[in-house]
Formats: C-alpha cells, sequence, structure tokens
C-alpha cells in the first residue's frame, strides 16, 4: 500500500481500534504501569500506551509509520517519553541503546505485523540488557482447526488491508523457540485470540 492508505490507515486507526481498545485497556495498564528503568516501544501507533507509563520510567518509543507518530504526538504530554520514526530493522536504533541495554522492551499489537518475526526478535535480545523483560500483548493464530483454516485462507488480503498484519502468527511458541524466558502469561479471546506474556532473556 502507498503513502496515501498509510495516511488514511492511520487516521481510522483509533476510531477502527476502539472496542477492542476499551476491552482490553485493563491488560494494557496491568503489563505497562509498574515498569521502571529504561524502556524501549517497539511500534508504538499512535500512542495507546503513553498514558499507562509510569512517570519514574525513562520511554524511548519508535515507530516506522509517520502517519501513526504524527498521531502519537498529539498524545506525548510526559515528559518522560520520547518518540522517533524508526522501524524494527533501522539501524538507528543501536544508537538509543543504553550502555548495558534496555531494562524493558514493550511490544503490544506489534509482532504480528514485523516482516520477519525472528530477526524482530534477535534484535530485542541484542538491544535488553542481561535478565532484561519482554512485555508482550498480541492477538496469535487460533488453535481451533477451523478457525486456523480459516485464517490462513483469508491472511494474504487481511496482510494488505491491516498494514502487514499477519493473522497466522504463532506468537508464543516462537517466542519460546528463539531463547525468551516465559515469566507469566495469560491466554484470552475477543473475537480473535489473544496473548500477553513477560519474558526475560539471558544475554
Amino acid at each position: 500500500m502507498g503513502k496515501r492508505y498509510k495516511k488514511i490507515f492511520a487516521r481510522y486507526y483509533d476510531s477502527f481500534m476502539v472496542n477492542l481498545e476499551e476491552r482490553i485497556k485493563f491488560r494494557r495498564d496491568r503489563l505497562i504501569n509498574d515498569l521502571t528503568g529504561n524502556i524501549l516501544e517497539i511500534g508504538c501507533g499512535t500512542g495507546i500506551n503513553f498514558k499507562f507509563y509510569s512517570s519514574s520510567c525513562n520511554v524511548i518509543a519508535v515507530e516506522p509509520s509517520l502517519p501513526m507518530l504524527e498521531k502519537a504526538q498529539l498524545k506525548l504530554i510526559q515528559p518522560n517519553i520520547t518518540i522517533f520514526n524508526y522501524g524494527i530493522d533501522d539501524k538507528a536504533l543501536y544508537n538509543l541503546k543504553p550502555k548495558e541495554g534496555f531494562d524493558v522492551i514493550v511490544c503490544t499489537l506489534v509482532l504480528c505485523t514485523v516482516p520477519n518475526i525472528e530477526e524482530a526478535l534477535s534484535t530485542f535480545k541484542a538491544l535488553l540488557k542481561n535478565k532484561g523483560k519482554l512485555v508482550i500483548l498480541e492477538h496469535i493464530h487460533s488453535k481451533h482447526p477451523v478457525k486456523s483454516k480459516f485464517q490462513n485462507l483469508i491472511n494474504p488480503v487481511w496482510k494488505k488491508v491491516g498494514e502487514g498484519c499477519n493473522l497466522n502468527r504463532k506468537t508464543d511458541e516462537i517466542l519460546v523457540k528463539n531463547g525468551f524466558t516465559m515469566q507469566k502469561e495469560t491466554y484470552f479471546k475477543h473475537g480473535l485470540d489473544f496473548y500477553e506474556g513477560v519474558f526475560t532473556v539471558n544475554n
């Protein structure tokens, strides 16, 4: 999709997501509000997480879509949050890394869209400090046989319309296979199958 579609997508994203966000806002709050230290948020979108961060942490938020980032700027009222127009494959991310690495990486409704999730997770490992945390909130491939087949069928179209969003990504399984240690996790449903988890990495 071209630049015009990206602008349209960003313009209506919050309106399209409002019902889901109302249902999961307590999950975002629970995952984020007690985080401390140096935090990197990957794919901050329109800034939906900003209001949940404590004033005691230092947050760097990155987003590859400039139209989405422009909307996030409107929600940016906290002095401890800084935003950049970077994607997960942007080498400039490493210039933002604290000397010993980030304490936490926050990634909500993002890993469904990254072109190569294994490469993204490798980048996370490089950016996190030893024992650093990865906080995840994501929709995942349905474990129901009929639903999973349907998601596989429509995924090519959904991916184009949803700016790279994949319906059939098994993010929960991929995280463990790529060396992240699960600390806690929750599965839930809101139309789609969702997953939230906190992982650590040994560097």
